[in-house]
C-alpha cells in the first residue's frame, strides 16, 4: 500500500537573480515499509524535494499525499499533527547542545505533553535501541559524529512516526560509521516497519540499504525503480555515471578532464567497443571471460572489475574493451549473454578515456 504519493510536483523560487525552477514535474510513489532512496548531485533538488514531503517547503504546484491525505488541503494545526508521524533527521544532527542525551530524546515527548516519568522511560528504551544506553547523561559535545546521529535517530523515533526522512544523514560521517548507521536504520525498518526515505549523493548508501531509488538531475526525476534493476540496467545518463563510476558526475567529469589534459606521453587506451557486464550469483562460478578468450582466440581489455553489495547480495561488474570487428564484437556479446550475464554497450561519454 502506498504511504507517500507525489504527483506533478514543482517548486519555483524567486530570487533577486531571477526565477529558479528547483523541481519540475516530479512523480513517484513510496510503498509502506519501503526504504526509498533519492539520489543526485549537489543542487539537483533532492533536499528541496524531501522538505516538500512534509510541507516544510510548500510546492508551487502538484500534490503530496501522506496515507491518502492531500497536504495542501490541511490547516497549519493539521500539518503539525501530521508531522508528528513524519520524522526527520539531518546531516548536522540538530541536537540541543545544552541538554543531555536523554533530555534531547525526551524533548519531542515533552512538547507532546507526555508525563516526565513516561517520557524518560520511553527515551531510555530508544537509547537502548540505538546502542547508547551508557551515554544518557552525556552532552552532545562529548559524543562522536556517529553517536550524535544515533541520538538524532532516537529523538526522531520518540513520537512513533510512520515515516522517517533522512536528509544526507550520513554525509558528515566516515565510511565505517556510515555503515553502522545504515545497519541501524535497516534494523529499525525491519523491527518496526517504519517507511524510510533517504536523501543522499552516495550511490554506496543506496546500494547498501534502499529497496527502490529515484535519481534526480536538474530538478527532474530521470530514472526510478528497484535498486537491483537500475544497478543492472541503468538507462539515464545520470544513472550510468553514478553506478558505473560510483561517484557524482561532477567529480567524474573533473577527473576525466584531468586525464584528457594530462601528459601526452602517457598512452591512452582506445577500444573499438566497450561493454559492461553484471554477474549474478549463478554466473560468478564460471570463468566466463577467460573461457571466451580461449574460445575466440582473441584477447579483450579489462578496463574495470569490481564487486558491490546491492541490497545485501554481492553483484560483480566488469567493463571490457572488445577488439575491432563488428562480427567479432557481436559474437562475443552473444557468447556472454548465452551464459546468463547482463550485457550493456557503453557510450564513449559514459566510460570516457581510461589510462
Amino acid at each position: 500500500m502506498s504511504i507517500i504519493e507525489v504527483r506533478n510536483l514543482s517548486k519555483t523560487f524567486v530570487t533577486k537573480d531571477g526565477t529558479v525552477n528547483a523541481l519540475q514535474g516530479i512523480n513517484f510513489t513510496v510503498e509502506e515499509g519501503d526504504i526509498y532512496g533519492i539520489i543526485g548531485m549537489s543542487g539537483a533538488g533532492k533536499s528541496t524535494l524531501v522538505r516538500c514531503l512534509n510541507y516544510l517547503e510548500v510546492p508551487t504546484s502538484g500534490d503530496v499525499r501522506i496515507e491518502g491525505q492531500d497536504l495542501k488541503t490541511l490547516s497549519e494545526k493539521e500539518l503539525r499533527t501530521l508531522r508528528s508521524s513524519v520524522a526527520m533527521i539531518f546531516q548536522s544532527f540538530n541536537l540541543l547542545m545544552q541538554k543531555s542525551v536523554i533530555d534531547n530524546v525526551m524533548f519531542p515527548l515533552q512538547l507532546a505533553h507526555v508525563a516526565k516519568d513516561e517520557a524518560r522511560t520511553k527515551a531510555r528504551q530508544l537509547l537502548s535501541t540505538v546502542g547508547l544506553s551508557d551515554k544518557e547523561n552525556a552532552f552532545p559535545a562529548q559524543l562522536s559524529g556517529g553517536q550524535k546521529q544515533r541520538v538524532a535517530i532516537a529523538r526522531a523515533l520518540a513520537s512513533n512516526p510512520k515515516i522517517l526522512l533522512c536528509d544526507e544523514a550520513t554525509s558528515a560521517l566516515d565510511p565505517q560509521t556510515t555503515n553502522s548507521i545504515l545497519q541501524l536504520l535497516k534494523k529499525i525498518n525491519q523491527d518496526t516497519g517504519i517507511t524510510i526515505v533517504i536523501i543522499t549523493h552516495q550511490m554506496s548508501v543506496v546500494r547498501e540499504i534502499c529497496h527502490h531509488v529515484a535519481i534526480v538531475e536538474k530538478g527532474h526525476i530521470v530514472e526510478n525503480g528497484a535498486v537491483e534493476e537500475i544497478f543492472t540496467h541503468p538507462k539515464s545518463h545520470a544513472a550510468k555515471m553514478l553506478i558505473i563510476e560510483g561517484k557524482d558526475p561532477d567529480e567524474w567529469e573533473k577527473e576525466q578532464g584531468q586525464i584528457s589534459g594530462s601528459d601526452p606521453t602517457v598512452p591512452i587506451l582506445h577500444e573499438a567497443k566497450r561493454i559492461r557486464i553484471v554477474f549474478n550469483t549463478q554466473s560468478s562460478f564460471e570463468p566466463v571471460i577467460a573461457n571466451m578468450i580461449l574460445h575466440f582466440h582473441t584477447p579483450v581489455n579489462i578496463l574495470k572489475a569490481d564487486t558491490k553489495d546491492v541490497g545485501g547480495v554481492a553483484r560483480g561488474e566488469m567493463i571490457l574493451g572488445l577488439p575491432e570487428g563488428e562480427q567479432m564484437q557481436s559474437d562475443m556479446i552473444d557468447y556472454i549473454k548465452a551464459r546468463g550475464l547482463d550485457v550493456e554497450v557503453l557510450q564513449e561519454e559514459v566510460t570516457g578515456n581510461v589510462r
